[in-house]
């Protein structure tokens, strides 16, 4: 679809940010010389799209938080509660790193990106023996190549 067929896949989900936070940060969880010593932390991505090859290893899309912390951020985490801190937690990341987030949000708008998007999903569709499974193909890539667009909190 976007014509790289060079595009690294992080087999573990977790590598790349690791590596990225242990570099931009000094701290990990296996201390070095290099590396300060960190425990009880987890490295999350703040605005999912973990599928999306912008933004999985964006060092504004990631951040070390407290593992206590994780019945708040977790992916299967539900609940009022949840919603309620997603959307600050998200809110000041987003102040903090806006015009990292607004030159995203060009890119994936850019009408030649999404041409060649609609175009390719044509394509999958019309060879497509199961319209079904196309069509969650699509809502998938819609949700994780789309703009980062702040809701206010509740």
């Amino acid at each position: 679809m976007f014509g790289n067929e060079h595009v690294a896949v992080d087999p573990t989900n977790n590598a790349i940010p690791t590596k990225i936070i242990r570099d931009l940060t000094g701290y990990s969880k296996s201390p070095s010389a290099r590396h300060e010593a960190i425990r009880n932390y987890q490295i999350s991505h703040i605005f999912g799209r973990t599928k999306n090859v912008y933004t999985f290893a964006a060092p504004w899309n990631m951040v070390c938080l407290p593992k206590i912390i994780d019945p708040f951020t977790g992916h299967e985490a539900k609940g009022d509660m949840v919603d309620e801190y997603h959307a600050i937690f998200q809110q000041k990341s987003y102040a903090r790193f806006e015009p990292l987030i607004e030159n995203y949000n060009k890119l994936i708008t850019q009408p030649e990106l999404t041409s060649r998007i609609s175009a390719y999903l044509d394509k999958l569709s019309s060879n497509a023996e199961d319209e079904k499974t196309v069509e969650k193909f699509r809502k998938a890539l819609s949700d994780e190549l789309s703009p980062i667009i702040m809701q206010s909190p509740k």
